[in-house]
């Protein structure tokens, strides 16, 4: 009586744990059917190359740019210590011989010359 009693709590038991392994099957087999359809998939575009591309438009003709010498003039003994960008703005900043900085700003397009700000410590 007692091995009756337990094969009908393990009856029990697994009746009740039953629908779920159902779907914990049915859940890790849609998910090797996933799998390996993305694994053939990446197989396949390896084998293949990949998707191909095709240009839309022609390759642009390189044209001529006219090349133009620009000088920036600083004072004697000075030197250039940092150089910024930002769009379409470049800034030099450069030490003068007395240690003050003088900031120059030039258009990022031309390169000419839009002002200068020289940075002075009081004393």
């Amino acid at each position: 009586m007692n091995g009756t009693a337990q094969t009908a709590a393990q009856a029990a038991t697994q009746t009740a744990a039953d629908p779920k392994i159902r779907w914990l099957k049915a859940i890790v087999i849609g998910l090797g059917v996933i799998f390996l359809g993305l694994a053939t998939l990446l197989i396949v575009l390896i084998m293949t190359g990949g998707p191909k591309r095709t240009a839309a438009t022609a390759p642009a003709q390189p044209h001529p740019v006219a090349v133009e010498d620009l000088t920036l003039s600083l004072p004697k003994n000075s030197r250039v210590t940092d150089v910024l960008s930002s769009g379409s703005r470049i800034v030099v900043r450069v030490r003068l011989a007395d240690g003050t900085e003088r900031l120059y700003a030039l258009d990022g397009d031309s390169l000419r010359p839009l002002g200068s700000l020289t940075l002075q410590v009081e004393r």
